[in-house]
């Protein structure tokens, strides 16, 4: 059971958290081997079991240049993804951004804007971050349209960059400064 205070971040439909070992022995480990989520996230397609789910959280618990977050449903703490900062620089002030709603019936326009929302105000407000990046591949609509949604600045297309179903697909770039998303009215109204 999850302690009502363990919760970092708290918006409207979801709040998000730190994992634990029953989250990457559950829900986070099977979304993993799951082909279409790991092809949408540009992943290599091989199987993850828990004990090495369990081992990258571990690995990552003390890593200063990235952080995970559950996220969870408010109304029930139900995890439903994961978002992350990975390749945090503190000296350049920047870092890229990871979304996966794992459990399929909470892909929604709504939890999918909360969540980029709250991970984008904590690490532009709270880490005091001046750019995120985000990626997303051409044939994933959900998550580049998200990002334009959310005001980031298209930057630039990496050609052929992934391999999917026998072709190479194109990954669209984008990054958020910090002075952009302080002016946004897709900032949450509390955190």
């Amino acid at each position: 059971m999850v302690k009502k205070d363990s919760f970092l971040i708290n918006g409207n439909i979801v709040k998000l958290r730190s994992p634990n070992k029953s989250d990457a022995k559950g829900s986070w480990s099977n979304w993993l081997n799951n082909l279409e989520n790991l092809v949408m996230l540009g992943r290599l397609p091989l199987p993850n079991t828990p004990e090495q789910q369990i081992a990258y959280m571990l690995k990552n618990e003390d890593n200063v240049s990235r952080i995970i977050f559950m996220v969870c449903l408010k109304r029930n703490n139900k995890i439903i993804g994961v978002v992350s900062l990975s390749d945090i620089n503190r000296y350049h002030q920047s870092a890229q951004t990871g979304l996966l709603i794992g459990d399929k019936k909470y892909r929604s326009l709504k939890v999918a804007v909360e969540t980029m929302s709250l991970l984008t105000e904590y690490a532009l407000v709270h880490m005091n971050l001046n750019r995120l990046d985000a990626s997303a591949l051409i044939n994933n609509p959900q998550s580049y349209l998200l990002n334009q949604f959310l005001g980031w600045r298209k930057i630039g297309i990496k050609k052929n960059s992934h391999f999917h179903k026998g072709f190479f697909v194109d990954t669209i770039l984008y990054e958020i400064l910090k002075s952009n998303w302080l002016k946004s009215k897709k900032r949450p109204s509390k955190i």
